[in-house]
């Protein structure tokens, strides 16, 4: 949020505001995309697969589709429903998980 909050109120001759948006922006995504990937690695390790699975394969193809975006090969608009499917389905899998969790919880 700190990148795009210093590029959207940086000036049309403010570089050294831009600049910073993109390294805060080069240095958060690999951490985030990191974070994410290690998570969903530990829940499939705990034999959790489902929530592993949805924690882990949204960053994977995420780094795959920047990396192939990078080669050269371009992607439809329905190409990029890649991203944007699977990134969904991660939030409805960890917000069920949280949401039976949560049940659980109260009935103790």
């Amino acid at each position: 949020m700190l990148g795009t909050l210093l590029f959207t109120t940086a000036g049309t001759n403010d570089i050294g505001r831009e600049l910073t948006a993109f390294l805060v922006w080069a240095l958060a995504i690999p951490l985030i995309l990191l974070g994410l990937i290690g998570w969903g690695t530990g829940y499939l390790r705990a034999d959790s697969t489902r929530l592993g699975a949805a924690l882990t394969v949204p960053p994977v193809l995420a780094v795959a589709y920047i990396g192939l975006s990078m080669a050269g090969i371009d992607f439809s608009p329905a190409g990029r429903l890649l991203l944007i499917i699977p990134t969904s389905g991660m939030a409805l899998v960890v917000g069920y998980d949280l949401w039976i969790n949560n049940t659980v919880a109260n009935e103790r």
